[in-house]
């Protein structure tokens, strides 16, 4: 499973709001494709946030995730809750966080990932540094990483790009 928070991973970081007082989100298309690949690829996809907002919950299931767990505070309990029913050990869960409230999910996840802004103390406990910042194809990035590494990747993109040139 691929489990994302989402200001500073789907998003730049920024809040907005406006005169009403709703929250505007911006996400990058390049980050929704990356999701889509790795559901093809038959790995489960879903969000961790501390923060509620319907404007991500409607690009959340626009993409299809197969966990939607916003509005939580303590982030721990509720990887605990989601591994008990899902039936998947922490290890088999890569986690992509930007701050300190993330902290203690990285540091239980099998593949801790973090986005080239974070302060060091969540860089030091990653294994992985994505070069794009949350927002701008940070989370395509990990999942193209996650697909090379799975041996799917090539396979993955013919579907968009056709079979690649063999070269003589």
């Amino acid at each position: 499973m691929v489990l994302m928070d989402v200001d500073g991973i789907l998003t730049d970081g920024r809040l907005y709001y406006t005169e009403e007082g709703e929250r505007l989100k911006v996400f990058s298309v390049h980050d929704g494709l990356g999701i889509k690949l790795l559901q093809r690829a038959g790995i489960l996809t879903g969000v961790l946030s501390g923060r509620e907002s319907s404007a991500l919950e409607r690009r959340l299931r626009e993409l299809g995730l197969d966990e939607i767990l916003m509005g939580r505070a303590e982030k721990g309990e509720v990887l605990e809750h989601l591994t008990r029913r899902r039936s998947i050990s922490e290890e088999e869960i890569a986690f992509i966080g930007d701050d300190l409230v993330d902290v203690p999910v990285l540091k239980r996840v099998g593949f801790p990932v973090t986005v080239a802004s974070a302060p060091p103390e969540v860089r030091r406990v990653c294994v992985y540094v994505t070069l794009r910042e949350g927002g701008n194809g940070a989370l395509r990035e990990l999942a193209d990483l996650i697909l090379k590494l799975r041996g799917v990747h090539r396979e993955l993109l013919e579907k968009y790009t056709g079979p690649a040139p063999t070269l003589k």
